[in-house]
């Protein structure tokens, strides 16, 4: 054999090797794709996802499909090929790991953040669907962590609903700090609370703030928190839910609250953050929640208006109504019901 021939057979070796190498290296990107779909007015595992008591409630037609995309699990590999063809594939995508497993998280730490942004969704949600009914909806302080070892320590307790600080009401946790930093350092701040749907009293004595000696502290963080009447419970499994359900969820809760017939026996689908008073935030991964509600049988798609131009691009014959508000998707339901299409705001 010659030396030419060496080189070449050598060569070509050394081209497969590394082919090899680049097939199986992980790199550091997840694939992005259509995930599973729920109805969120039907049941789960013979419990409907959505219960709502002490409340009238109607029945109502039709599907509302709460969408999910596909992660690639934390403890599995994306190879260049494998990202590439995912690349290429409509409505699936490529982003990088960081992105879905912030670095620095345990899986315990993902859950924990997962459940937190869950709880926040259904509050959300919850309050937002009793607004649009008309329900009233008290909003007060919640305590959202009590410093250890700090004046509030083992006297309030996460979750404790602040209703008034030294017989004064309060609504807002800028009230509430307004109230404290008015007293002396040593002084009693004395808190009127709601812990577990008893009312109590605890009286905290301040102590100075660790950056300014003149200002006094309780040791405790908050965040709003609210109370009604009805009792709301949610069923809805886990590998759906996340932060992105709120328009959903909000809706589905609105849907069973009022007299008229929301869906009108359509399937509806949807995505989108929601705040309390109704606002509908931008989400990620809108194509690949589109192509998953369309293979599920969606007639209705609701982007979020910040949304918009991701879902410009994608072929889709379902409706694109563009929401901003919850007000929004529950209007361009009717419109649509009643035979006005030409009101329906449109992505």
């Amino acid at each position: 054999m010659t030396r030419q021939t060496w080189t070449a057979v050598v060569s070509a070796l050394t081209l497969i090797v590394l082919a090899g190498v680049i097939a199986f290296t992980p790199i550091p990107y997840v694939a992005w794709d259509p995930g599973v779909t729920n109805d969120v007015l039907g049941s789960s595992d013979g419990v409907d996802e959505i219960t709502i008591s002490d409340v009238a409630t109607s029945g109502t037609t039709g599907r509302l499909l709460l969408t999910s995309v596909s992660v690639t699990s934390s403890d599995a590999a994306l190879t260049l090929p494998a990202a590439f063809l995912n690349y290429l594939r409509g409505s699936h995508d490529v982003v990088p790991r960081d992105w879905a497993y912030p670095v620095g998280r345990s899986d315990s730490d993902l859950a924990n953040d997962e459940a937190q942004s869950m709880n926040e969704a259904e509050q959300g949600a919850t309050v937002a669907a009793l607004g649009a009914a008309g329900i009233p909806v008290q909003e007060n302080p919640l305590v959202d962590s009590v410093s250890t070892g700090g004046p509030a320590y083992e006297l309030l307790q996460t979750g404790d609903i602040i209703e008034t600080v030294n017989d004064t009401p309060v609504t807002t946790s800028d009230e509430v700090n307004g109230i404290v930093r008015s007293l002396a350092v040593g002084a009693t701040a004395t808190f009127g609370i709601v812990r577990g749907g008893s009312s109590m009293v605890v009286p905290v004595t301040t102590q100075a703030s660790s950056t300014d000696r003149t200002v006094p502290r309780v040791g405790i963080t908050m965040r709003p928190g609210y109370r009604y009447a009805p009792r709301i419970e949610f069923n809805v499994p886990g590998r759906v839910a996340d932060e992105s359900s709120g328009l959903v969820l909000s809706l589905a809760i609105y849907a069973k609250l009022r007299s008229e017939d929301l869906m009108a026996s359509r399937v509806v689908a949807g995505t989108g953050t929601i705040e309390a008073n109704g606002t509908v935030g931008a989400v990620p991964a809108v194509a690949e929640k589109m192509r998953g509600a369309e293979q599920d049988g969606a007639q209705i798609f609701l982007v979020p208006a910040a949304n918009c131009s991701d879902a410009a691009g994608v072929a889709t014959d379902m409706e694109l109504v563009r929401v901003a508000k919850l007000s929004d998707a529950v209007s361009s339901l009717d419109a649509l019901a009643q035979g006005h299409p030409e009101t329906v705001p449109r992505c």
